[in-house]
């Protein structure tokens, strides 16, 4: 059990980079949905590969999350889209597409 949660977490941490399939989001979705924690740390891995990656990139993702790309864009970005996928508001389906939803949860709006 443990080596499966470890699993879904380190995938959970890598959603955003498109690593699962529909049923690998589902429990990440409930990991995520059920433990703070697990969250926290889904979010510090996902916004840690975001501040390692390229100015170019940070400075693109700044662009679709509607802040400065000198604020901590990993954190904002990794932060709303997590939430959303805990809360349900970005389904596996937004998130494989990169929907409209998908856009305006990673927004804020």
């Amino acid at each position: 059990m443990r080596a499966s949660v470890v699993s879904a977490l380190s995938c959970a941490a890598f959603v955003l980079a498109g690593c699962v399939t529909e049923r690998s989001y589902g429990q990440a979705q409930e990991i995520v949905r059920g433990s703070p924690a697990a969250r926290q740390e889904a979010i510090n891995r996902c916004a840690r590969g975001i501040n390692e990656g390229s100015a170019a990139r940070r400075a693109e993702i700044a662009r679709i999350v509607n802040v400065s790309p000198r604020s901590n864009v990993g954190r904002t970005y990794c932060t709303r889209a997590f939430t959303g996928i805990a809360n349900g508001r970005i389904s596996y389906e937004d998130f494989r597409t990169r929907s409209p939803q998908f856009i305006r949860v990673v927004q804020g709006r």
